[in-house]
């Protein structure tokens, strides 16, 4: 677990260092040329700078230790960043708007040149590369917040795309081309971030669905033959869930062993409770009778 949140910790610290420096050339670029597209896309990436830091946060708490007011952890706390994450995604989607807005009202010109161009197309393969990094590195760590930070690497991509297509356009064209495609773009970015939001809000109110918890808890009882009557599961995060699952079969008592399979695979901390069939219950009270009676007549002689 802990071994989870420090890759997670190293791969969100890459990237702050690597969306700085996006950040800092962009700035550069945009103003240097007036370019709207390239001026938003270096916000956005000053956004994501501090989105990045939450999210450090956030992981380093899950390093704290267990206590009497958070008995299973503060894994939790991935949800709620994920959750920020996603709505300054639509805040920057918000604001990506009215500014195309505004200079679709009241056009700029945008000064081109092939340095500043070559400089903007250099930083969309280094922020594909981020994007592909937390897509391979999440399907390991499983994290939504890693989720979320990804999904808005990938939205900037197609910003930076759209503030290279736009700038090399408007050297040619009079018109506001910069703000038709900023309008375009924060609208597909608004959509997805929103999204983005729903998912994050249900992961904070009832989990993320134990998907892989159920999966294993089904897995071990099928090794063994028990039938699954219901399961119970409450989220605590990551790694951190707890419940109980209510479980039918014959023979001796494999409680332990379903408990221990569970939680090697998922470190999930579940426990199997047996239910009788009302024949065997009947069978065993029974039993339990004759028993009792014939203690009785040994008492009696």
């Amino acid at each position: 677990m802990k071994d989870r949140v420090k890759k997670s910790i190293i791969l969100v610290s890459v990237g702050i260092i690597v969306n700085v420096i996006l950040a800092i050339v962009k700035m550069y670029v945009g103003l240097s040329s007036n370019s709207l597209c390239i001026m938003l896309d270096a916000v956005n990436s000053f956004l994501d700078i501090i989105t990045c830091i939450v999210t450090l946060i956030f992981f380093i708490v899950l390093l704290a230790p267990k206590s009497e007011k958070a008995p299973f952890g503060y894994g939790r706390g991935e949800y709620l960043s994920g959750f920020i994450v996603s709505v300054v995604a639509v805040v920057v989607g918000g604001l990506f708007f009215l500014r195309s807005i505004n200079r679709m009202a009241m056009p700029e010109p945008v000064w081109f040149s092939w340095q500043n161009c070559v400089l903007i197309s250099v930083t969309l393969p280094v922020k594909i590369g981020m994007g592909l990094m937390y897509y391979f590195a999440n399907k390991k760590i499983k994290s939504t917040a890693i989720k979320a930070i990804m999904i808005d690497s990938f939205l900037d991509i197609g910003v930076t795309a759209t503030s290279v297509v736009s700038f090399a356009i408007s050297s040619n064209v009079d018109y506001a081309v910069d703000a038709i495609f900023g309008i375009v773009v924060s609208v597909f970015i608004v959509v997805v971030a929103i999204k983005m939001v729903v998912d994050n809000v249900k992961a904070i109110v009832v989990g993320d669905g134990a998907q892989d918890e159920k999966n294993a808890i089904s897995a071990a009882c099928d090794d063994l033959g028990v039938t699954i009557d219901k399961i119970v599961l409450h989220d605590y995060g990551f790694g951190a869930k707890v419940g109980d699952v209510f479980v039918r079969y014959d023979g001796k008592d494999v409680s332990k062993e379903l408990h221990d399979k569970v939680m090697a695979a998922t470190n999930a901390d579940v426990t199997f409770i047996r239910i009788e069939d009302d024949a065997q219950s009947d069978d065993n009270a029974n039993e339990n009778d004759l028993n009792a009676c014939a203690v009785d007549s040994e008492n009696r002689d």
